[in-house]
């Protein structure tokens, strides 16, 4: 039954239909307008890819692998095949220091909330909710094989997924309960499914960038019957090969028993009047997400979805290589060491062979017709004649030793090129890994020796891919992630930075008393600066207990009351006890000065008795002085009576 217009008209079925017809066939055409507009792009990049990379590539792979190739000979009579485990070696340890480096702590990032922000708990909220969400979805895992992609072929190339995953969780009925959830998963993508703008040096210049994949059919389907792809009529793909795992080539076409599908998701910037919804009069380029089907049907083509209008793709360097997308590896570091290591060993092993392997000389004039001339144990040899006449023995020398010192120096010399970790002291043999300092003297002796590569690493992938991964959880989980985009990683390079600040904290800690204001603000600083999986309750706890050591204003007022009466006790106990120390010092000096006195008064007594024996002494001297003078007197008395006898006598 027809619908009426407004003019009151039955419209005409035919001319229904031709419309419709019409605006399909238009929209069709502009599907077909944008496949070939980004077909053509992919393929012209794709073609410089191969041409400059797609050969060393493979043999890095073959390298890698230990997988030998007719090309790989280093001349033509080689017939070893031997490949030497050095550079292999050499990769794996880079790979496993890069784990231990990046993955050696539970938090493994940390995210800082920008300084405008007062509240700052937020950050710890979105780096514990981050962490417990990678560690769901295997994102530590995928971002191994992507360091492992990095060391063989010299770039690292991962891409966020958005989607929605269905969780059951057994209920206490013993009865599961599903649940769905938005994740963001990482996949690595190998570079050799990865095609980018030619003249670009990163993904954020380049006009586009795209991953070439093969995928399930009935996984297309199923996409399609969620509405994610427009439903199109899809054959198997018979086109392009297998990617190039094993380095010895494409091996074969992808047979249509297989019923895979070759995706080219394209990330990059479209004519917006190509795309099926633009609005009419569009011009200009846009960013754009465009997935194409077997290199022919468009199945979806929509005007970026992110909020932040950024390309799901992040990559880095694992050695810089200035002015290229495509970095410098392991492989390539290690190559010429590892490639002469091989002609040496593969010499040596061919050289053995003859030499193991005895040769013999016959005469064949003097052999039996069509003689069996292979050499086994036990064998009769038919001659005609003396053995020792016809067959000789050939022998070609012996191997020199020296060819063992000189693979141990060219061993030493993909070590040199590629600075990786002797094998001699595996991370596995040693205890120093067993402890906390252990582990922090390794990673930062090996962050030391790959200063470069680590920073690469974290500046051009691991900082991105936390952020970029964050923006979609805020943007398709908000009621989890609120929304916040003003914040900072930190990862391995700024963690190390951190662990260094720590210890100079740690250190100034100690010299600051415990009941100081300064204390909890170093203490502060240091949880802060912690990238430890329990910051958050760390600093919940430091928090209360500052809140808690924080006084009642109207304690205060009371223990400023009693500390004003205490002082006043002690103000008047600080006066008794200041009289009382001047009374005791006036009767000290009171008691000095009588002891002076005292002292005086014996020593004036002394003074007078030695005086008085003194004056004793004197009138004894005088008597003394007396009596000779009476004496004197007396003798002179004697004298003058003789002298008057002898007057007398000489009168007479």
């Amino acid at each position: 039954m027809a619908i009426p217009n407004p003019m009151g008209n039955s419209p005409d079925p035919q001319n229904q239909k031709n419309d419709f017809d019409s605006g399909m066939e238009n929209r069709l055409r502009s599907g077909q307008a944008l496949t070939s507009w980004v077909s053509e792009r992919v393929s012209h990049a794709r073609d410089v890819r191969d041409e400059l990379h797609a050969t060393r590539w493979a043999e890095y792979t073959r390298l890698w692998r230990g997988m030998w190739a007719n090309d790989d000979k280093n001349r033509d009579s080689e017939r070893s095949k031997l490949i030497s485990p050095a550079l292999q070696q050499a990769i794996e340890m880079t790979v496993a220091e890069m784990e231990e480096a990046v993955f050696g702590k539970v938090g493994w990032f940390d995210i800082d909330d920008d300084i405008a922000d007062e509240d700052k708990d937020d950050a710890l909220v979105y780096r514990d909710l981050l962490l417990e969400d990678f560690d769901r979805n295997n994102v530590p895992d995928a971002i191994s094989k992507t360091f492992l992609l990095g060391a063989i072929y010299g770039t690292g190339i991962a891409k966020l997924n958005v989607a929605q995953k269905e969780e059951a969780v057994l209920t206490q009925s013993g009865e599961p309960e599903f649940s769905r959830y938005v994740c963001v998963t990482v996949e690595p993508i190998r570079p050799d499914q990865f095609v980018i703008d030619p003249s670009a040096q990163s993904i954020d210049e380049a006009l586009f960038c795209a991953h070439e994949f093969v995928k399930p059919l009935h996984l297309i389907e199923e996409r399609m019957e969620e509405g994610v792809y427009r439903d199109v009529d899809l054959a198997p793909y018979t086109g392009r090969r297998y990617a190039d795992t094993d380095g010895k080539g494409t091996t074969g076409f992808v047979s249509p028993d297989d019923d895979g599908v070759l995706i080219t998701e394209y990330y990059g910037k479209v004519p917006a009047a190509m795309l099926p919804d633009a609005p009419e009069g569009a011009t200009g380029l846009v960013e754009a997400l465009v997935t194409i089907a077997n290199e022919t049907e468009l199945l979806r083509a929509v005007e970026s979805p992110f909020t932040m209008k950024d390309r799901p793709v992040v990559a880095y360097q694992h050695d810089t290589v200035p002015g290229e997308f495509w970095g410098r590896g392991v492989a390539e570091k290690g190559y010429n060491p590892q490639k002469a290591l091989d002609a040496e060993l593969r010499a040596r092993i061919d050289a053995l062979s003859i030499i193991t392997a005895p040769m013999m000389g016959a005469d064949v004039t003097r052999l039996p017709r069509n003689p069996d001339m292979r050499v086994r144990p036990g064998k009769v040899w038919l001659t005609r004649g003396r053995p020792s006449e016809v067959l000789e023995p050939i022998l070609l020398g012996q191997i020199n030793p020296a060819t063992f010192q000189q693979s141990g120096d060219l061993e030493r010399m993909v070590q040199m090129g590629t600075g990786a970790m002797d094998s001699a002291t595996p991370l596995g043999t040693s205890r120093r890994n067993e402890t906390a300092s252990g582990m922090s003297m390794m990673q930062q002796s090996f962050i030391k020796r790959s200063k470069r590569t680590m920073s690469n690493l974290e500046r051009q992938f691991l900082a991105p891919l936390i952020r970029k991964s964050l923006w979609r959880y805020m943007q398709f989980a908000p009621q989890k992630y609120p929304m916040d985009m003003h914040f900072t990683v930190r990862a391995t390079m700024g963690i190390m930075a951190k662990e260094v600040e720590q210890q100079q904290l740690i250190h100034l800690l100690g010299f600051v008393p415990q009941e100081s204001p300064a204390f909890n603000i170093i203490l502060k600083a240091i949880f802060e600066n912690s990238a430890s999986s329990n910051k958050r309750d760390l600093m919940e706890a430091l928090n209360a207990l500052v809140e808690a050591s924080k006084p009642d204003p109207e304690m205060q007022e009371m223990q400023k009351k009693m500390q004003q009466i205490a002082m006043a006790g002690e103000e008047k106990k600080v006066e008794k006890t200041a009289a009382e120390a001047e009374r005791a010092s006036a009767e000290a000096e009171l008691a000095r000065e009588q002891a002076k006195h005292v002292a005086v008064k014996a020593d004036l007594e002394d003074d007078h008795v030695e005086l008085k024996a003194a004056s004793i002494a004197v009138q004894a001297q005088r008597t003394k002085a007396q009596e000779k003078q009476t004496q004197i007197a007396a003798q002179r008395n004697q004298i003058e009576a003789v002298k008057a006898r002898n007057q007398a006598k000489s009168r007479k």
